[in-house]
């Protein structure tokens, strides 16, 4: 797969909705949350750290695949990468809702 379609195929999975809640859960905690810990951030939890594990964002020291549902006290951490892009995504939502809002219509003559 070419470079493009590896980021493309990440910020898709970054668009999720529940992805952002999921990666920001352990950046939290310096890194690392439960599974109990990250499912009170997000809904379907299993199927976002499924597909965030696939694309190097996260890890687990679980023994075994993600194919049923982890305990409530396993593990999950951010790799380097899921650490960089996280890093990212916060920074860019601080900066959305530190933006004022804009009243009236866009594109409307003042």
């Amino acid at each position: 797969m070419s470079d493009h379609g590896r980021t493309d195929r990440a910020l898709t999975l970054l668009a999720r909705p529940g992805a952002y809640e999921v990666l920001h859960a352990m950046q939290s905690r310096d890194g690392t949350a439960t599974f109990a810990e990250i499912k009170t951030a997000a809904r379907q939890p299993l199927a976002l750290l499924r597909a965030l594990a696939t694309e190097g964002f996260v890890r687990s020291y679980h023994s075994g695949t993600l194919d049923i549902e982890p305990c409530e006290r396993t593990h999950f951490c951010l790799t380097a990468k899921g650490e960089a892009v996280t890093g990212h995504l916060v920074r860019l939502q601080e900066w959305v809702t530190s933006r004022p809002t804009r009243r009236g219509s866009r594109g409307a003559a003042a």
